[in-house]
């Protein structure tokens, strides 16, 4: 063999060697082979990718099942934020989230403009539907996991995890859950002590409210049975209990005015029609697929004393008792989808408006506590916004997440920035936009 044929043989090798090692090089992270491959490796169906016009892509598909929706822009600086989203009412369908925003759809940016915000600044902004509506905890934690996974894949160097409402407890289960899969969290209004709490705030009121009520044309149907489902008890008829309660007290019945004064010191409850026609409505709507999904009411008032009534006596000797039965699932599933342990290592700052009628202000105190048993206080800051009327009148009552765009970004650059920067953010700082 020739010197030349050895040199022409040994060319041949290289270039068949870079051209093997060209067919492995890894796609640029957030590029339109990243994202097949990922798709690919994480089992996504009906893939779509589209070039929006400021040259970052829309990507949507289905993850085991969920849709999901995701904006990478064309400058990506590697992280990424999603928004799990809230509550939605079990006999709705499971809107599709659109990477265009909420012009096209109302999933498309569920979070007061965080999403698209977050998209301006360089960050991939991604959510996902789930597999259920009502009460989906669960579904909510593992659809938003499969939709980080699938990112990472595309690769995501760090990831956010926001949340309003419902989502602030998936928010709050994901950080726990998953300490190394999350840098920073974001829950507003959020059920942050708990689904467990959340229920005993609902059923609590209720009972209360059955009690005063007992006898009076302000009775609901099922009075003195709140963990059964009634047919007769629609949300209209709730509306109009309420609002005849306090129309009579505002004519001055003092019957009516002593029952709304009792139920609220009791509940820890603001006395107008909305704090109370909001939680006794959502145990008219979600009822019968919490008990459904939990297997039970998961609380039980058992040994529970009220206080702050005219004859708390009189009260807890009458007030209707939830029992759990001696093979009850329920508590253990709320328990698991979800009760905090407090333990997370992701940044979190948690927001919420000081009186809120179907998620209370009272959460986060009890959440704060939760935090600091375990000794986990150094990663959690709450801060406040004010309580807004529904309809700019004292009389109207507080709204459930009732925030501005700016108040929502402003927490969101918070938190980046006490990610990123390390710039911790003021504990119990109000931070509502009076503009």
């Amino acid at each position: 063999m020739n010197r030349h044929r050895i040199l022409v043989g040994i060319s041949a090798t290289l270039t068949l060697s870079a051209a093997l090692a060209a067919c492995g090089t890894t796609p640029v992270p957030g590029s339109e082979d990243s994202i097949r491959n990922a798709a690919n490796a994480s089992g996504v169906t009906a893939l779509s990718i589209v070039k929006r016009d400021d040259g970052g892509l829309n990507v949507t598909g289905k993850l085991s099942g969920n849709a999901f929706a995701a904006r990478i822009p064309a400058s990506w600086n590697g992280y990424s934020v999603l928004e799990a989203h809230g509550y939605q009412l079990p006999t709705a369908s499971e809107v599709v989230p659109s990477p265009t925003g909420p012009a096209t759809n109302p999933l498309g940016d569920p979070s007061f403009g965080l999403l698209s915000a977050a998209y301006a600044q360089g960050y991939a902004a991604a959510n996902t539907a789930y597999a259920k509506t009502g009460y989906a905890v669960k579904e909510g934690v593992a659809a938003n996991k499969a939709l980080h996974d699938f990112l990472e894949k595309v690769g995501s160097k760090g990831q956010y995890i926001t949340g309003i409402s419902m989502g602030g407890n998936i928010t709050v289960a994901l950080a726990e859950k998953y300490p190394n899969d999350f840098v920073g969290a974001l829950p507003y209004c959020g059920v942050v002590a708990g689904w467990r709490a959340e229920q005993r705030y609902l059923f609590d009121f209720r009972v209360v409210y059955d009690f005063y009520t007992r006898g009076t044309p302000y009775a609901l149907p099922g009075n003195g049975d709140a963990a059964t489902v009634n047919a007769a008890l629609t949300v209209p008829v709730v509306q109009s209990a309420v609002v005849n309660l306090f129309t009579a007290a505002g004519g001055g019945d003092r019957a009516a005015q002593a029952i709304i004064v009792q139920i609220a010191s009791v509940a820890g409850t603001p006395g107008d029609v909305v704090s109370f026609i909001t939680p006794l409505a959502s145990t008219v709507y979600g009822l019968a697929d919490y008990l459904a999904t939990a297997g039970g009411t998961g609380y039980s008032n058992v040994g529970k004393t009220y206080r702050g009534s005219f004859d708390d006596v009189a009260l807890n000797a009458g007030v209707q008792r939830i029992a759990l039965a001696a093979n009850d699932t329920s508590s253990a599933y709320l328990d698991a989808h979800y009760t905090p342990t407090g333990k997370f290592t992701a940044r979190m700052l948690s927001f919420h408006n000081t009186s809120d009628p179907l998620v209370p202000y009272s959460f986060e105190p009890e959440f704060r506590g939760i935090v600091a048993a375990v000794g986990n206080s150094a990663n959690l800051v709450q801060q406040t916004v004010q309580a807004k009327a529904v309809d700019n009148t004292a009389a109207s009552g507080p709204a459930h997440c009732y925030f501005s765009q700016k108040e929502v970004v402003g927490a969101w650059n918070d938190l980046r920035n006490w990610v990123e920067n390390g710039v911790k953010p003021t504990d119990g700082k109000d931070i509502t936009n009076k503009s």
